[in-house]
């Protein structure tokens, strides 16, 4: 077969491969820089957007995972709903703050945080000066106290507003309470240090540690580096050092006691002591409450516990930071490069698992990394990943169907089918008409087209196939290597024949062992793969079961040229040779017996004239007569073999009995000559009865001239003055089958006679007859052709004869 454009095939192939490549190191390099900007962006847990909205969501609940203990040195002093009933509506007199840290100081507290805004004096229908000034005694006399500074935004900016001086003087430290709010008005860190104009206050927690004297704490804040003012303008507020807070709980975690409680001295002064105290509000309408990430179910948090929580952390030196850019872009980039990579070796099931598998691994690695304090945002690497694989597969699966579509338009073009196939799969891959029924969806007009095409490979391939069947040969189609792709049903049973199974997958030495090889000293030690190479001419070989096959093998090739295996026919030559053996046995017949009668007579004449040795005209006569009747003879059984081997016979219903009839009557002239009886019993039974006679289907002509054969041979091989016997009965099991025993008194046949009895030119060792060896031949032939069969025995005793016997279906 040939396939037009096959030498395009290599150079298409090559252009799609580097176009397929081109666009996986495109996508490669898209990913790489989608990596580096959702990395930096998935640093910020506070941003906007869908990725930060998503990746806020899991740090919530990742947070939730890291609930830590209650510090045990961490009290907060409540100004709750309870002491606000026993003390009155707020804001509070200073001289009763004065009393509580009076209170506290007895009880040697390591530091205490007053979340109480104080930069006002106390009002004259209160305390007035007097409150003031027992207050800053109270916390000059404790000395660990510490403060918050207020900074207030104007139009001119952002300034500062301290506590009052005395208050300020007094205090241990100034500090900002001020939390960081995220985009979605969640707390979730907060700076430790803010500036406005060379001013540097500490966060709220940091002044109690500094205060407390932890100077290990303050070692760790000191490493993160204070923002750089240069150029910055003035009454700019300047933040450094963002903390994310690692909650150690929900709302209520740390131990809490109300205000007017310690007020009265209803706990032991052992209780505050070493301990960092906060004192804030926490009754309902304060206002100083705040969202956080762990606040979502049991409401917001104080402000007062929000510093306790970010107080325990620095304590514990704990913190969420943020990973490094470069393991961040590794974290974001590497698990989409590596799908993609697996995209060149994996199949698109694997690839999807590994997709998933990829995506369980970001948020493992995710939430290990929280649970050691590391924030690594899980949402960027899942996005990356989660687009790569479909963009990869839409380009894959789109480089596929197109592939596709050119192969099935290019077999369309050669393909041995009509054109309204061809035009009706064109048409389907154009989205065109599919019978009458126009398909739109254009995965639909892909499958449509495909379908086509795979019943048109069905329709080759049954087409190759029943080519393959209807040679007359047996055929195996093997690869290079000599493994069996293909094989007709001539070759299937061939093999069944030699005990063979014959399967896809056989190795040709193995099918081929039984055939012998050739015996040619330089092809003897070839295998039979070897042989097959160069057999193209044909190699005879015998298959142990008296068969001869010619085997002959052509090459086999791609559609783009490339070897693709051979084709090896295996003939069955047996009848050929016996044709070209009974050929020669015709012409050494025709070059000798039929030439000896003629020679003869030649021979007679020549003598009878040279008169050296002339004899009487009427023996001349004789001798003449003689050879011209042995040569006709011979050449009339040569032509009525050759009559019966043509096969060109005028079958007609007969009455066997009337042919055998005839036959009788032709002997009887040989037979009264010799004084042989012919005697003919036909028996009669109720199957010949229910027949009205003995009916066949035969050539009139023919068959007599083969019962003429039979009792010709009768009369000359059995004694004078004798019977030959001819039996007609009907016989078989279901008494269909005719049969015809011609018996004679003879010597009977020899046993090395009996094997080569009906080759034609055989003559049986018997003396004092000639012949040419054809009657029995002859009679072979006529019984076959007929659907009978002839056979012979001898007789019991010697001297009895031989017995040979015709059958043949009955009608």
């Amino acid at each position: 077969m040939n396939w037009p454009g096959s030498g395009r095939n290599d150079g298409m192939r090559r252009a799609r491969r580097k176009s397929l490549r081109n666009e996986w190191i495109f996508l490669l390099v898209l990913t790489l820089i989608a990596a580096m900007l959702l990395s930096r962006t998935g640093a910020d847990v506070g941003g906007g957007g869908i990725l930060g909205r998503a990746d806020r969501i899991v740090y919530d609940r990742l947070m939730e995972s890291v609930e830590q203990p209650a510090a045990a040195n961490i009290v907060i002093i409540a100004i709750d709903d309870k002491s606000i009933a026993a003390l009155g509506r707020w804001p509070w007199t200073r001289a009763t703050h004065a009393q509580l840290l009076n209170v506290l100081a007895n009880a040697d507290p390591k530091a205490i945080g007053m979340d109480v805004i104080f930069t006002e004096n106390e009002t004259a229908n209160i305390d007035g000066p007097a409150g003031d000034r027992a207050l800053a005694a109270a916390i000059a006399k404790n000395a660990r106290t510490v403060l918050p500074v207020l900074l207030a935004r104007t139009d001119a900016g952002v300034h500062a507003i301290p506590p009052r001086p005395e208050f300020e003087k007094a205090a241990a430290w100034l500090a900002h309470i001020h939390l960081n709010f995220d985009a979605d008005g969640v707390v979730r860190s907060a700076y430790l240090y803010e500036a406005i104009d060379g001013r540097r206050w500490p966060e709220f927690s940091l002044a109690m540690l500094l205060t407390g004297g932890d100077t290990e704490a303050f070692s760790r804040t000191q490493l993160k580096k204070q923002a750089d003012r240069a150029g910055r303008p003035p009454q700019t507020l300047e933040r450094s050092s963002l903390m994310r807070i690692p909650f150690s709980g929900p709302p209520g975690h740390f131990r809490t006691v109300s205000y007017i409680d310690v007020l009265r001295g209803d706990l032991p002064a052992s209780f505050f002591k070493d301990k960092y105290v906060l004192v804030g509000a926490t009754a309902v309408g304060s206002g100083d409450v705040f969202p956080t990430p762990l606040a979502a179910q049991q409401g917001s948090m104080s402000g007062v516990e929000m510093h306790a929580n970010l107080l325990a952390a620095l304590m514990q030196g704990r913190s969420i930071e943020s990973a490094p850019p470069a393991p961040a872009f590794l974290f974001t980039a590497l698990p989409a490069v590596l799908i993609l990579a697996g995209f060149i070796f994996m199949s698109p099931r694997m690839a999807l698992v590994m997709t998933g598998v990829y995506a369980a691994a970001i948020c493992l690695l995710s939430y290990l990394a929280f649970q050691h304090g590391i924030w690594i945002a899980p949402s960027g690497a899942l996005l990356l990943l989660c687009l790569v694989y479909p963009v990869w597969s839409w380009r894959r699966l789109e480089t596929a169907l197109n592939y596709l579509n050119e192969e099935v338009l290019r077999l369309g073009a050669y393909a041995p089918y009509s054109a309204d196939e061809t035009a009706a799969l064109k048409a389907s891959s154009a989205g065109g008409m599919s019978g009458r029924i126009r398909i739109w969806d254009f995965l639909e007009r892909r499958i449509e087209a495909m379908r086509l095409a795979a019943r048109r490979m069905r329709d080759l391939h049954r087409f190759v196939s029943d080519n393959l069947n209807s040679m007359p040969d047996a055929n195996l189609v093997i690869d290079n290597d000599g493994v069996l792709m293909l094989h007709n049903r001539k070759a299937q049973d061939l093999f069944a024949s030699l005990n063979l199974g014959l399967a896809r997958g056989s190795r040709v030495d193995e099918l081929l062992a039984p055939f012998q090889r050739p015996a040619q000293a330089a092809l003897k030690d070839r295998s039979w793969r070897e042989l097959l190479a160069h057999a193209s001419t044909g190699i005879e070989a015998g298959d142990g079961m008296d068969r001869i096959f010619l085997i002959k093998s052509s090459p086999s090739q791609k559609a783009n040229g490339d070897p693709l295996g051979w084709i090896v026919s295996l003939a069955d030559i047996t009848g050929l040779r016996a044709t070209e053996r009974l050929r020669d046995e015709s012409l050494n017949f025709i070059s000798h017996d039929m030439r000896a009668p003629q020679s003869s007579i030649l021979a007679m004449l020549e003598l009878q004239r040279s008169g050296a040795q002339a004899i009487a005209l009427d023996e001349l006569f004789a001798r003449i007569e003689k050879s011209v009747r042995s040569t006709l003879s011979l050449a009339e059984d040569f032509v009525q073999l050759a009559r019966a081997e043509a096969r060109n016979y005028q079958l007609e219903e007969t009455d066997f009995v009337s042919l055998l009839a005839d036959a009788t009557d032709e002997m009887w002239a040989l037979a009264n000559a010799r004084g042989v009886r012919l005697v003919t019993t036909v028996a009669q039974d109720a199957a010949s009865d229910a027949r009205a006679g003995y009916w066949v289907r035969a050539d009139r002509t023919l068959m007599i001239r083969a019962l003429c054969n039979l009792l010709s041979n009768a009369i000359k091989y059995g004694p004078a003055d004798a019977e030959v016997h001819c039996d007609v009965r009907i016989g078989g099991d279901t008494g269909t089958v005719l049969q015809c025993a011609i018996s004679d008194s003879g010597a009977g046949v020899a046993q090395a006679d009996s094997a080569l009895l009906f080759t034609p030119f055989y003559r049986a060792g018997r003396s004092g007859e000639g012949g040419a060896g054809l009657g029995l031949a002859f009679v072979k032939t006529v019984m076959e052709q007929h659907g009978g069969t002839v056979s012979f025995f001898n007789r019991l005793r010697p001297g009895q004869g031989a017995t040979f016997v015709l059958t043949l279906p009955a009608i």
